[in-house]
């Protein structure tokens, strides 16, 4: 494998008069587990058509351990597996004959040690002479990623593989990716950033056809805690305001006026500042009326990081 797995250099899509993906670059080295987010329609599937050499860029140019995907295309794909989000198996074949088929087609020198190995991988030991068309949508998802491991590729793309799973399917998903990361570099799909936060490390936003954000996904992952609080009757509503924004832990603070006040206080992750808060009212004169735990869900966080990037 070379220093970079995949290099991505201003990558562009147009389709007439539409723009699908509009200067994207990154790169991913050896044994990253990358997230890549975003809306549905962001762009997410366009780039990874592109990558898997499925789509042709309109410009730009994208490597794969050093190969060019559109100058030596054979060459290219050779280090990648692809998990599309519909996974292309035939229900007539068997999980063993889908997959000496695969194996085939990538041509592979010693076919039978590698089916073993990726049924192994995904855990399909006891399926592996069933009917392809008789597996679980879980286990059809498994025997994508299968053919997808063929041959070790260098870098997996894996489409929305928790698309459609039920809980249990999709803790088997994340297990299964998470080993494969440790073998190759992923990069991992999902307009649900609560499927990815426990596999991938890294992440990349796509929104509306450009790259938003490239960075660790814990600045995405973490919960935001704070309280919100609500009061009437207070001598010096705007004094009592800024004395609440003054609290320690307090990150940031969006208050509403009316008959009852209330204010929605950001709050370090741990910090409790319910009896903070309880002393204020007593030394204040004014009736507190409200105090609930706010916590923000990851998506939140991924949705009001696209607004600060696009502000």
């Amino acid at each position: 494998m070379t220093e970079q797995a995949l290099t991505v250099e201003g990558i562009g899509k147009r389709y007439g008069g539409r723009t699908a993906l509009h200067d994207v670059s990154f790169t991913a080295g050896p044994g990253e587990v990358i997230a890549l987010l975003g809306r549905n329609g962001a762009g997410k599937s366009t780039l990874m058509n592109i990558i898997t050499g499925y789509l042709a860029m309109t410009e730009g140019r994208v490597t794969v351990c050093g190969h060019d995907v559109q100058l030596s295309p054979m060459e290219a794909r050779r280090h990648v597996g692809y998990l599309p989000e519909q996974p292309p198996i035939y229900p007539e074949m068997t999980v063993r004959e889908y997959l000496r088929h695969c194996a085939r087609l990538k041509g592979l020198q010693k076919p039978n040690t590698e089916i073993d190995r990726v049924i192994d991988a995904a855990s399909l030991e006891a399926y592996a002479s069933r009917l392809s068309g008789r597996l679980s949508k879980g286990y059809r998802q498994r025997l994508g990623l299968a053919q997808a491991l063929l041959g070790a590729p260098a870098l997996l793309v894996l489409d929305e593989p928790g698309n459609g799973l039920d809980p249990v399917q999709t803790a088997h998903m994340r297990d299964l990716v998470a080993r494969a990361g440790q073998q190759c570099t992923v990069l991992l799909s999902s307009h649900l950033l609560s499927e990815v936060t426990e596999v991938c490390s890294r992440a990349l936003v796509i929104e509306q056809g450009a790259l938003r954000f490239d960075g660790e996904m814990s600045r995405l992952s973490q919960n935001t805690e704070g309280l919100r609080v609500a009061w009437r009757g207070a001598a010096d509503n705007e004094g009592f305001q800024a004395a609440l924004a003054a609290l320690p832990g307090v990150l940031s603070a969006r208050f509403e006026a009316g008959a009852e006040a209330s204010a929605e206080l950001r709050t370090l992750p741990g910090a409790d500042l319910r009896g903070r808060v309880f002393r204020l009212f007593e030394n204040s004169g004014a009736e507190l009326t409200e105090l609930t735990p706010l916590h923000e869900r990851p998506e939140d966080a991924f949705l009001k990081l696209l607004e600060e990037e696009k502000a």
